[in-house]
């Protein structure tokens, strides 16, 4: 019947009318509104859902590539997305706050002179930039002079590079220099801040050398500073003359060259004095640089300034001196003030500046959006 037909066509009408008016709305969402949606608001600055997309989404990207790298040699490769969502919204939320305090505190404005020695710096690191571009990427062009610049500065370009972008890059970290500066430049450390740091350093150490006995002689010998000497270690110099590393060569000349070292050395010569190329190490029983049968020969000595006989290990023949037996020791903070004055400086000023920056971001008018994401 015909009623029937128009009852079909009012209810296909009625249909279509509250399925524009509801969730199927969504549809026929604009996108550009969509990427213009606020996802961050800073003291009423904002960042829109494009933006933040762009930079969460390199960020996840980068983590991914660099997971699989990881998986490749045995490790855990699974990204936390739910994580780098979050530390993508407090870089964002730290960046606006650091970025609104600076202007606040006037750290965003520059002298002339200061504008021309950044502008300098700027063409410096621009030039630079551009040159290893043309090395690593246009080395084998058949362009030349003015045509080869323009490849080049196309190039960087189109993939970010330019002298405004450098300029801009040596203004922001002026800006955010300016700004630690302003809070670390009051900070002190006291006698007591280093010996708290120096006890701090030793308790490790002797933890750690109690499970390791061989890592300060790996630490010393690498030229770190070590601040507890744990007991069994002695002082020892060496010297090495190689085996030939071709295949079939004869160790003959170099069997010869440490014999008559040997020969000096039993005649009265001074060790340190046969050659230049003495070595000192720290070694204990565990120890395994300069090499192993070095060691176990070296640790054998009694006397101070005695010496092993030559010893034959896979790439060299040696000698080694025992110089000096090293008691176990905790560094007084007179020893250790010279190296530890600076770390533990920095320490503070960083802890001073982080809880001042959490400081300000607690203070900020802080609103995100989130479950606008998902839209």
């Amino acid at each position: 019947p015909a009623y029937i037909s128009s009852l079909v066509v009012v209810g296909a009408l009625l249909l279509a009318a509250v399925m524009l008016l509801s969730g199927c709305s969504l549809v026929l969402k604009d996108s550009a509104v969509d990427a213009r949606q606020t996802i961050i608001d800073v003291n009423g600055e904002q960042v829109d859902k494009q933006t933040f997309l762009n930079a969460y989404n390199y960020t996840l990207t980068m983590q991914q590539y660099y997971a699989q790298m990881l998986q490749q040699f045995g490790g855990d490769g699974t990204v936390d997305e739910a994580s780098i969502l979050q530390s993508t919204l407090d870089n964002y939320i730290s960046s606006l706050v650091l970025s609104q305090k600076a202007k606040e505190l006037g750290f965003d404005q520059f002298t002339d002179a200061e504008l021309a020695e950044l502008q300098a710096q700027a063409q410096e690191e621009y030039d630079t930039q551009l040159e290893s571009i043309r090395t690593t990427y246009f080395a084998d062009s058949e362009l030349e002079g003015d045509a080869l610049t323009a490849e080049v500065t196309a190039y960087a370009k189109a993939n970010g590079y330019t002298l405004d972008y450098q300029l801009d890059t040596a203004k922001s970290n002026k800006i955010s220099e300016r700004l630690k500066a302003s809070v670390t430049d009051t900070v002190t450390i006291t006698d007591d801040d280093l010996q708290a740091a120096l006890d701090k350093e030793v308790a490790s150490e002797k933890e750690t050398f109690a499970s390791t006995p061989a890592a300060y002689g790996t630490r010393v010998n690498a030229g770190t500073t070590v601040y507890y000497t744990p007991a069994g270690y002695r002082t020892i110099r060496v010297i090495s003359v190689d085996k030939p590393t071709e295949e079939g060569a004869s160790s003959d000349e170099a069997k010869q060259q440490i014999d008559a070292l040997y020969l000096r050395l039993t005649a009265g010569e001074a060790f340190e004095t046969l050659t230049e190329d003495v070595k000192t190490y720290a070694v204990c029983a565990d120890s395994t640089t300069p090499e192993a049968d070095v060691v176990a020969a070296a640790m054998q000595l009694t006397d101070a300034l005695s010496y092993t006989e030559v010893v034959e290990t896979e790439k060299a023949f040696c000698i080694a001196q025992l110089v000096e037996e090293l008691p176990e020791h905790a560094a007084t903070l007179e020893e250790a003030r010279a190296t530890l004055y600076d770390a533990t400086l920095t320490d503070a000023q960083d802890t001073a500046y982080n809880e001042t920056v959490q400081g300000w971001i607690n203070a900020a008018d802080v609103k995100t959006y989130t479950e606008r994401l998902s839209d």
